[in-house]
């Protein structure tokens, strides 16, 4: 992060979040699945202090009580917006619906790729708004993970955009359940929202795919 701009996104993946903030609407309602240094909430609240957005709901959900004892303690994050649970139980339990669903987690094996095992892109989608998307970071550890992943977003969403960057084995990965406009990187880079949260043009973005 940086010490003199902490709202600022520094990480490709989490720049490429900023996607979601593409289809406008006038107030957002988000799920972050993973709390971590609380880098996406501090970006978020700063552009909503800007009114470059409107947030009507952020919620986070964290894992390990000490991570959220740090986040509040040093960037003062309201306790009301973050609640200590674990992701793939949590998903499970939400009864209202979200705009954006983001999720910030890495496999490097098939065994802990909970997102190829189970209902959870289903149930994501069963929680996401009739417009809403699901955003998230992937490593392809293999080639048929992916293909098998593709298969399965195609299932439950209507459209898939697949983000890949110079210099990293990461994607991100953005499943929409309406038809959106495809993604525009020249839009993207001049969109209000992502000239306040880049440090630098450009976010590392080597090919984006739609499908």
């Amino acid at each position: 992060m940086s010490v003199s701009r902490p709202e600022l996104l520094l990480s490709p993946v989490s720049q490429a979040f900023l996607m979601c903030f593409l289809q406008m609407k006038p107030s957002y309602s988000i799920l972050n699945l993973g709390l971590g240094i609380g880098a996406i909430e501090r970006a978020f609240h700063y552009l909503c202090d800007k009114q470059l957005i409107n947030l009507s709901v952020m919620k986070s959900i964290e894992l390990s009580p000490t991570v959220t004892e740090c986040v509040q303690r040093f960037f003062h994050l309201p306790l009301s917006d973050i609640e200590i649970a674990d992701a793939l139980s949590y998903i499970n339990t939400v009864t209202q619906q979200y705009d954006v669903i983001l999720l910030d987690f890495c496999f490097d094996n098939a065994d802990d790729d909970f997102l190829l095992q189970g209902d959870f892109l289903k149930q994501a989608s069963n929680v996401l708004s009739e417009s809403g998307e699901l955003l998230f970071n992937y490593c392809p550890y293999s080639e048929a993970a992916l293909v098998e992943l593709l298969k399965l977003l195609k299932r439950d969403f209507i459209s898939v955009t697949v983000v890949e960057f110079y210099d990293l084995k990461n994607i991100v990965i953005k499943a929409s359940k309406s038809l959106g406009e495809v993604f525009d990187e020249a839009e993207f880079a001049m969109h209000p929202v992502i000239n306040m949260m880049y440090s630098e043009k450009g976010a590392g973005i080597k090919k984006v795919y739609s499908f």
